[in-house]
């Protein structure tokens, strides 16, 4: 997948306003021009810039994200048109075997130059998607964005957190379509339709115990007689056993990290810990994250939060699979042509610990045998690790070209800007031994200008076995046992 420099705006256009919510989100006019580069290191430092210096954690920490995150935040229609499978084009699109230099004339022109698509048109081609559940490097799982929907051989708009818990339908089983939550693209993402309705719809997240499996994906959908789902399982929590009749669903393990991740943001946009939001509704939920396990159609309130769980478990496939390529570069395409704002556990998957505290694994046994809620370190965005494109960019430094506003991804992306003469990483025994030879060589044509070539050769040989011998070594007791 090519990725060039460059930035274009962020911001998708206006196109209106929602009137049918008091949350009262503007909807986002799909964009003709995609941009595809990635966003900038300092660009993405400079997003959560107003938590520098605050040294948050906890709940404190997800307060003080959630007017960020919801800064200019777009809205996405899920209930009407089909502006979100448009999206998916984009979003979810597989850029290996749908690279953007494949783009056919009639669906717009990709310059590579600049990484940018312009006159892009909607359903004029089929890219293939990116699937949640559906197992990759298997041929029969590959799907088009186009090709088949919700019939339990397709796709589906996949609702990493349940609509039933916070915004969907209410006690009375009344579907309310409130824009907002249920068409923010960082946690609806295409996926599986079989996987979707038989083993996820409203189960919370888990890892399942191997002796009481309930539903094995891979026995029971295939396609053409091939496995496309495998290792996605329905059963017994192995962390907390069987809860108030609830079974959990466990992803394959490629899903696990993106899927906490999308949890954590919801948490973190969709929140009333403040007690100020006085536009808690179905768009604008009241979420939360526990180890409460519930399948219960509920809506939340100002002063009720609805969950999913389990908390403990997610936090593992936080680490258990972290961030790639895929997820970096979804979170940069959504941010910059769609909803306009970030995952913040993307960017710094660590935060999650900041916030809930840190889970023990157990492999062998497949669970997690203990939990600290305690939180694991502080939000501080300017000198954190942050995590883009499956790569770790290290905290900037005085020197670093971060410092100055230049990304590592763009460093050089100009002829025409001055820079440094390149500098020699020499070790410094070879520079020691670069300058006594030069020191010795200058004493050599000294000896012969004052006492003739004989002279200067005997001479020249006593200097050069003094320095051959080799200095004795000192030792350095501080540094036993110790690492590095």
């Amino acid at each position: 997948m090519p990725i060039a420099s460059g930035a274009l705006s962020y911001k998708p256009a206006l196109e209106a306003y929602a009137a049918t919510s008091v949350s009262n989100y503007p909807i986002a006019k799909l964009p003709t021009t995609i941009d595809l580069n990635p966003v900038p290191e300092a660009d993405v430092r400079n997003y959560y810039a107003a938590l520098d210096g605050k040294d948050l954690q906890g709940e404190d920490l997800l307060k003080a994200l959630k007017p960020i995150l919801k800064e200019g935040q777009k809205y996405n229609s899920y209930d009407s048109g089909d502006n979100v499978w448009k999206a998916y084009e984009i979003t979810d699109r597989d850029w290996e075997l749908s690279p953007a230099k494949d783009l056919p004339a009639e669906a717009g022109t990709y310059d590579p130059d600049t990484n940018t698509i312009t006159g892009y048109k909607y359903k004029k081609h089929d890219p293939y998607n990116h699937l949640l559940y559906r197992n990759p490097g298997v041929e029969k799982a590959r799907q088009t964005a186009w090709g088949k929907h919700g019939n339990n051989n397709g796709t589906d708009r996949e609702h990493i957190w349940p609509k039933s818990r916070g915004f969907g339908k209410d006690s009375g089983n009344v579907e309310h379509t409130f824009p907002g939550a249920r068409g923010d693209l960082h946690h609806l993402l295409p996926g599986d339709s079989y996987v979707n309705s038989a083993l996820h719809s409203n189960n919370p997240y888990g890892f399942v115990d191997h002796s009481k499996i309930e539903k094995n994906a891979e026995n029971e959908y295939k396609i053409d007689d091939v496995v496309v789902v495998a290792g996605n399982l329905l059963g017994v929590s192995a962390t907390l056993g069987k809860v108030n009749n609830v079974n959990v669903f466990e992803p394959q393990d490629c899903d696990k990290g993106d899927i906490a991740r999308a949890c954590f943001y919801m948490v973190a946009r969709y929140n009333n810990l403040a007690g100020n939001d006085d536009t808690i509704d179905a768009g604008n939920p009241n979420l939360k994250l526990d180890d409460a396990l519930s399948t219960e159609t509920k809506m939340s309130t100002a002063t009720e939060a609805v969950s999913i769980g389990i908390l403990r478990d997610l936090l593992v496939w936080n680490k258990l699979d972290p961030v790639d390529d895929y997820e970096a570069h979804r979170n940069d395409l959504i941010y910059r042509n769609f909803d306009g704002n970030r995952n913040p556990f993307i960017d710094f998957p660590q935060w999650a610990d900041a916030i809930w505290g840190t889970s023990t694994y157990d492999e062998a046994n497949h669970k997690v045998t203990a939990y600290n809620n305690t939180p694991s370190g502080k939000a501080k965005p300017s000198t954190d690790e942050l995590h883009q494109g499956g790569s770790v960019a290290p905290a900037p430094t005085p020197s670093s070209s971060s410092s100055s506003g230049q990304s590592s991804s763009d460093s050089g992306k100009s002829d025409s800007t001055p820079s440094e003469s390149p500098k020699l990483n020499l070790p410094m025994p070879l520079v020691i031994a670069i300058i006594a030879g030069a020191a010795v060589i200058l004493l050599v044509i000294i000896l012969i200008a004052l006492h003739g070539k004989g002279k200067a050769k005997s001479t020249a040989k006593k200097i050069l076995k003094s320095a051959a011998k080799p200095a004795p070594k000192k030792r350095n007791s501080s540094s036993k046992g110790k690492k590095k």
